[in-house]
Protein backbone atom coordinates (compact mmCIF):
# COMPACT_ATOMS: atom_id res chain seq x y z
CA UNK A 1 0.00 0.00 0.00
CA UNK A 2 1.43 3.38 -1.06
CA UNK A 3 0.67 6.50 1.01
CA UNK A 4 -1.17 9.30 -0.80
CA UNK A 5 -1.69 12.99 -0.12
CA UNK A 6 -4.08 15.59 -1.46
CA UNK A 7 -2.86 19.21 -1.56
CA UNK A 8 -4.76 22.36 -2.46
CA UNK A 9 -2.98 24.12 -5.31
CA UNK A 10 -3.75 27.45 -3.63
CA UNK A 11 -1.62 26.41 -0.63
CA UNK A 12 1.30 25.31 -2.82
CA UNK A 13 0.99 28.55 -4.80
CA UNK A 14 1.15 30.62 -1.62
CA UNK A 15 4.20 28.73 -0.35
CA UNK A 16 6.07 28.88 -3.67
CA UNK A 17 5.33 32.56 -4.19
CA UNK A 18 6.54 33.33 -0.66
CA UNK A 19 10.01 32.39 -1.97
CA UNK A 20 9.74 34.59 -5.05
CA UNK A 21 9.01 31.79 -7.51
CA UNK A 22 6.10 31.18 -9.91
CA UNK A 23 3.82 28.20 -9.28
CA UNK A 24 3.25 26.59 -12.68
CA UNK A 25 0.73 23.72 -12.46
CA UNK A 26 1.60 22.34 -15.91
CA UNK A 27 5.33 22.27 -15.13
CA UNK A 28 4.59 20.70 -11.74
CA UNK A 29 2.61 17.87 -13.35
CA UNK A 30 5.51 17.16 -15.72
CA UNK A 31 8.41 17.28 -13.25
CA UNK A 32 7.00 16.13 -9.92
CA UNK A 33 6.96 12.41 -10.90
CA UNK A 34 10.75 12.61 -11.26
CA UNK A 35 10.94 13.20 -7.48
CA UNK A 36 9.38 9.88 -6.48
CA UNK A 37 5.64 10.37 -6.90
CA UNK A 38 2.79 9.17 -9.09
CA UNK A 39 0.22 11.84 -9.93
CA UNK A 40 -3.45 10.87 -9.72
CA UNK A 41 -4.73 14.39 -10.29
CA UNK A 42 -3.05 17.71 -11.01
CA UNK A 43 -5.26 20.59 -12.07
CA UNK A 44 -5.77 24.21 -11.02
CA UNK A 45 -7.57 23.11 -7.85
CA UNK A 46 -5.95 20.01 -6.37
CA UNK A 47 -2.80 17.92 -6.49
CA UNK A 48 -3.37 14.24 -5.62
CA UNK A 49 -0.21 12.13 -5.55
CA UNK A 50 1.07 8.75 -4.43
CA UNK A 51 4.37 8.93 -2.55
CA UNK A 52 7.06 6.32 -3.15
CA UNK A 53 8.26 4.52 0.02
CA UNK A 54 11.72 6.13 -0.16
CA UNK A 55 10.29 9.69 -0.03
CA UNK A 56 8.60 10.09 3.38
CA UNK A 57 9.76 13.72 3.24
CA UNK A 58 6.94 14.44 0.76
CA UNK A 59 4.02 13.36 2.94
CA UNK A 60 2.67 16.82 3.76
CA UNK A 61 2.04 19.94 1.71
CA UNK A 62 4.72 21.86 3.58
CA UNK A 63 7.46 19.21 3.40
CA UNK A 64 6.56 18.55 -0.25
CA UNK A 65 7.10 22.27 -0.83
CA UNK A 66 10.57 22.13 0.79
CA UNK A 67 11.43 19.06 -1.30
CA UNK A 68 10.31 20.47 -4.64
CA UNK A 69 11.82 23.97 -4.33
CA UNK A 70 15.44 22.99 -5.17
CA UNK A 71 14.40 20.50 -7.86
CA UNK A 72 11.69 22.47 -9.65
CA UNK A 73 12.52 26.07 -8.76
CA UNK A 74 16.33 26.06 -8.38
CA UNK A 75 16.04 27.20 -4.77
CA UNK A 76 18.76 26.58 -2.11
CA UNK A 77 18.39 23.06 -0.80
CA UNK A 78 18.66 23.80 2.92
CA UNK A 79 15.58 25.43 4.50
CA UNK A 80 16.57 28.49 6.53
CA UNK A 81 15.17 27.51 9.91
CA UNK A 82 15.91 29.37 13.13
CA UNK A 83 17.26 26.57 15.32
CA UNK A 84 18.55 27.17 18.84
CA UNK A 85 19.98 24.76 21.44
CA UNK A 86 17.19 23.38 23.59
CA UNK A 87 16.67 24.40 27.21
CA UNK A 88 13.86 21.92 27.91
CA UNK A 89 14.90 18.60 29.44
CA UNK A 90 13.29 15.17 29.49
CA UNK A 91 14.55 12.60 31.98
CA UNK A 92 14.07 8.98 30.94
CA UNK A 93 13.82 6.07 33.36
CA UNK A 94 16.28 3.21 32.67
CA UNK A 95 13.28 0.86 32.62
CA UNK A 96 12.32 2.28 29.22
CA UNK A 97 15.29 0.56 27.58
CA UNK A 98 13.29 -2.67 27.42
CA UNK A 99 9.87 -1.07 26.88
CA UNK A 100 10.34 1.72 24.31
CA UNK A 101 14.04 2.54 24.04
CA UNK A 102 14.10 5.52 21.62
CA UNK A 103 12.66 8.74 23.06
CA UNK A 104 13.15 12.13 21.40
CA UNK A 105 11.64 15.58 21.78
CA UNK A 106 11.62 19.07 20.27
CA UNK A 107 9.99 22.44 20.83
CA UNK A 108 8.70 24.60 17.96
CA UNK A 109 7.90 28.19 18.94
CA UNK A 110 5.90 30.99 17.35
CA UNK A 111 3.59 28.94 15.14
CA UNK A 112 0.49 30.42 13.50
CA UNK A 113 -2.27 27.82 13.61
CA UNK A 114 -5.80 27.51 12.30
CA UNK A 115 -8.16 24.58 11.76
CA UNK A 116 -6.64 23.72 8.37
CA UNK A 117 -3.10 23.68 9.80
CA UNK A 118 -4.21 21.40 12.64
CA UNK A 119 -5.91 19.08 10.15
CA UNK A 120 -2.78 18.88 7.98
CA UNK A 121 -0.60 18.29 11.04
CA UNK A 122 -2.76 15.39 12.22
CA UNK A 123 -2.85 13.90 8.71
CA UNK A 124 0.93 14.18 8.45
CA UNK A 125 1.34 12.36 11.77
CA UNK A 126 -0.73 9.45 10.56
CA UNK A 127 1.08 9.29 7.21
CA UNK A 128 4.41 9.14 9.07
CA UNK A 129 3.03 6.53 11.47
CA UNK A 130 2.35 4.39 8.40
CA UNK A 131 5.41 5.15 6.26
CA UNK A 132 8.12 5.41 8.92
CA UNK A 133 6.48 4.08 12.06
CA UNK A 134 5.20 0.78 10.65
CA UNK A 135 1.90 1.18 12.45
CA UNK A 136 3.46 3.11 15.38
CA UNK A 137 5.80 0.28 16.37
CA UNK A 138 9.06 1.72 15.00
CA UNK A 139 8.03 5.32 15.68
CA UNK A 140 5.02 7.15 17.11
CA UNK A 141 4.47 10.90 17.40
CA UNK A 142 2.79 13.08 20.01
CA UNK A 143 2.10 16.80 19.50
CA UNK A 144 1.23 19.03 22.47
CA UNK A 145 0.39 22.64 23.33
CA UNK A 146 3.43 23.72 25.36
CA UNK A 147 1.42 26.38 27.20
CA UNK A 148 -0.65 23.69 28.93
CA UNK A 149 2.26 21.61 30.23
CA UNK A 150 5.18 22.33 32.55
CA UNK A 151 8.73 21.21 31.77
CA UNK A 152 10.99 19.55 32.66
CA UNK A 153 9.45 16.31 31.44
CA UNK A 154 10.11 12.75 32.45
CA UNK A 155 9.38 9.36 30.92
CA UNK A 156 8.40 6.59 33.33
CA UNK A 157 7.39 2.94 33.22
CA UNK A 158 4.06 2.67 35.05
CA UNK A 159 1.78 -0.17 36.10
CA UNK A 160 -1.37 -0.87 34.13
CA UNK A 161 -3.62 0.36 36.97
CA UNK A 162 -2.27 3.91 36.53
CA UNK A 163 -5.05 6.30 35.43
CA UNK A 164 -5.34 9.62 33.56
CA UNK A 165 -7.76 11.45 31.25
CA UNK A 166 -7.06 10.44 27.63
CA UNK A 167 -7.53 12.72 24.64
CA UNK A 168 -11.16 13.44 23.84
CA UNK A 169 -12.59 12.26 27.17
CA UNK A 170 -13.48 13.91 30.49
CA UNK A 171 -12.92 11.12 32.99
CA UNK A 172 -9.93 9.11 34.19
CA UNK A 173 -9.30 5.70 32.71
CA UNK A 174 -6.71 3.16 33.80
CA UNK A 175 -4.13 1.94 31.32
CA UNK A 176 -5.94 -1.40 31.08
CA UNK A 177 -9.28 0.34 30.50
CA UNK A 178 -7.76 2.44 27.70
CA UNK A 179 -6.29 -0.63 26.03
CA UNK A 180 -9.55 -2.57 26.34
CA UNK A 181 -12.20 0.14 25.75
CA UNK A 182 -10.77 3.21 23.97
CA UNK A 183 -10.74 2.92 20.14
CA UNK A 184 -7.06 3.85 19.90
CA UNK A 185 -6.21 1.52 22.76
CA UNK A 186 -8.00 -1.38 21.10
CA UNK A 187 -6.28 -0.63 17.77
CA UNK A 188 -2.73 -0.49 19.14
CA UNK A 189 -2.87 -2.63 22.30
CA UNK A 190 -0.87 -5.35 20.53
CA UNK A 191 2.20 -3.08 20.58
CA UNK A 192 2.31 -3.41 24.38
CA UNK A 193 1.39 -7.08 24.56
CA UNK A 194 3.26 -8.97 27.28
CA UNK A 195 4.50 -5.83 29.03
CA UNK A 196 3.67 -5.51 32.74
CA UNK A 197 4.61 -1.82 32.63
CA UNK A 198 3.99 0.74 29.89
CA UNK A 199 5.62 4.08 28.94
CA UNK A 200 4.20 7.39 30.10
CA UNK A 201 5.44 10.96 29.55
CA UNK A 202 4.69 13.35 32.42
CA UNK A 203 5.46 16.97 33.21
CA UNK A 204 6.77 18.54 36.42
CA UNK A 205 3.21 18.68 37.83
CA UNK A 206 2.72 14.92 37.24
CA UNK A 207 0.25 15.65 34.43
CA UNK A 208 0.27 13.07 31.62
CA UNK A 209 1.38 14.34 28.22
CA UNK A 210 1.36 11.05 26.40
CA UNK A 211 0.88 7.32 26.71
CA UNK A 212 2.95 6.25 23.70
CA UNK A 213 2.27 4.71 21.26
CA UNK A 214 -1.44 4.86 22.13
CA UNK A 215 -2.83 8.31 22.96
CA UNK A 216 -2.09 11.75 24.41
CA UNK A 217 -3.47 13.24 27.59
CA UNK A 218 -6.55 15.41 27.06
CA UNK A 219 -5.14 18.72 28.35
CA UNK A 220 -2.29 18.97 25.81
CA UNK A 221 -4.50 19.32 22.72
CA UNK A 222 -3.26 21.71 20.03
CA UNK A 223 -5.84 24.42 19.22
CA UNK A 224 -6.10 27.64 17.21
CA UNK A 225 -4.63 29.54 20.17
CA UNK A 226 -1.51 27.34 20.36
CA UNK A 227 1.72 29.22 19.68
CA UNK A 228 4.41 26.89 21.05
CA UNK A 229 4.42 23.13 20.44
CA UNK A 230 6.19 20.25 22.18
CA UNK A 231 6.71 17.15 20.03
CA UNK A 232 7.62 13.72 21.37
CA UNK A 233 8.64 10.77 19.22
CA UNK A 234 9.17 7.33 20.73
CA UNK A 235 9.83 3.89 19.31
CA UNK A 236 12.38 1.21 18.51
CA UNK A 237 14.12 2.55 15.40
CA UNK A 238 16.36 5.58 15.98
CA UNK A 239 16.51 6.61 12.31
CA UNK A 240 12.74 6.38 11.89
CA UNK A 241 12.18 8.40 15.08
CA UNK A 242 14.70 11.08 14.12
CA UNK A 243 13.20 11.39 10.63
CA UNK A 244 9.65 11.65 11.97
CA UNK A 245 10.67 14.31 14.49
CA UNK A 246 12.52 16.43 11.93
CA UNK A 247 9.70 16.20 9.38
CA UNK A 248 7.02 17.29 11.86
CA UNK A 249 9.26 20.18 12.95
CA UNK A 250 9.86 21.15 9.32
CA UNK A 251 6.14 21.13 8.60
Amino acid sequence: MVPTISVEQSLLKRLVESKGRVHDVEDLSFRLPLMGTDIDRCDDQVLDIEIFPDRPDLLSAETLFHGMMPFIHDYPSKPRLLIKPGTTSMQVSPELEKIRPVILGAVVRGVDIDDEVIKRLMEHQEKLHFALGRGRKRASIGVHDLANISPPFRVEAVDRDFSFIPLGLKNNMTINEILEQHPKGIEYAHLLSGMDKVPLILDSNDEVLSFPPIINGDHTTVTNSTRDIFIDVTGFDLRACESALMLICLQ
